[in-house]
């Protein structure tokens, strides 16, 4: 069956934060949106995921800066409890997910994120201290442990399980993504699923970004698209991240600058010239309000467009 389940956070950062930072957090939302689902079926007896996909359904780069996703769940439960079937599965199976259950997505986010970068932390810095953040995660489990109807010790156990040295290092840039908006920015409070990651324990996460030179000094708007087509220009081999340059017909022609999230791997764009994917468009305002795109950040790489058929000849 399919289910759907929202996730949305709001980052409550003083300050402007850069567009790239903005695309990195996106991507690493949707990475452990995923990986979120998965974790429920670990934590619901009898819940089984078979595919999971996330995809973005709102972005206000405006301050505070609100990321809106959904999960598209294919899943069921096992057939030995079609008898004793938890009221959860029903529910998260069913036509409809309750209400009840629209914030348990975020909260399994929340916890797999403050988790795994306590974790990095005791792997780089083993003298920093992460009280704050420990705690932050136990007061998420609570609250995760009252939804899912288990003891809090058994949500932490389960996360710790799923969460093991192979898995963690497969999450790690996407954990890092997740706090990026909020690294380094006194009183920054992420918040969702209606809790919070505190801003006692967001001071306690280095700032693991490299430095960003984007500055505020325009005034731009930023749009997410998804699934469009991309034709691709030249580019520098030299500069194999930045020197990338494209347009989206059906959104605009002229030629802009196209950077790659750190996730996607130049060399599998080297012989393209034409591809799909989901793009954060970044626009220049003018004093009368009419937008100018000025460059796009591609996010995700989609199915290959298909190939137009020729007409065959009478």
């Amino acid at each position: 069956m399919d289910a759907y389940l929202p996730h949305q956070l709001r980052y409550d950062v003083e300050g402007h934060v850069p567009v790239s930072v903005v695309a990195e957090s996106m991507v690493a939302n949707a990475r452990l949106a995923v990986e979120a689902a998965f974790l429920l079926e670990a934590l619901i007896p009898g819940f089984v995921v078979e595919r999971a996909e996330a995809s973005v359904r709102r972005l206000s780069h405006e301050s505070p800066l609100q990321q809106a996703f959904v999960v598209a769940l294919v899943a069921a439960y096992q057939k030995n409890l079609e008898k004793d079937v938890p009221a959860i599965v029903t529910d998260l199976t069913g036509l409809v997910v309750p209400e009840r259950h629209h914030t348990l997505l975020t909260i399994v986010v929340l916890m797999i994120a403050i988790y795994g970068i306590s974790k990095t932390i005791e792997r780089l810095f083993p003298s920093r201290k992460t009280d704050k953040i420990d705690e932050n995660f136990k007061s998420l489990t609570i609250v995760a442990g009252d939804l899912i109807q288990i003891a809090p010790a058994q949500v932490e156990a389960t996360v710790r399980g799923r969460l093991a040295d192979k898995k963690h290092s497969q999450l790690g840039a996407a954990i890092r993504g997740f706090f990026a908006p909020a690294a380094g920015r006194e009183g920054a409070v992420i918040v969702g699923g209606g809790t919070e990651i505190s801003a006692p324990a967001l001071a306690q996460i280095p700032n693991l970004s490299a430095p960003e030179a984007d500055t505020p000094s325009d005034v731009i708007d930023t749009k997410f698209e998804n699934n469009q087509h991309i034709i691709i220009h030249a580019m520098d081999r030299d500069r194999s991240k930045m020197g990338w340059a494209g347009h989206i017909p059906e959104l605009f022609d002229d030629r802009v600058p196209m950077k790659l999230d750190k996730s996607i791997d130049p060399e599998s764009l080297f012989t393209k010239t034409e591809i799909t994917g989901d793009v954060l468009i970044v626009y220049d305002v003018d004093d009368e309000g009419v937008r100018t795109p000025s460059e796009f950040h591609l996010l995700r790489i989609g199915h290959a467009p298909r190939a137009k058929r020729r007409k065959a000849p009478r």
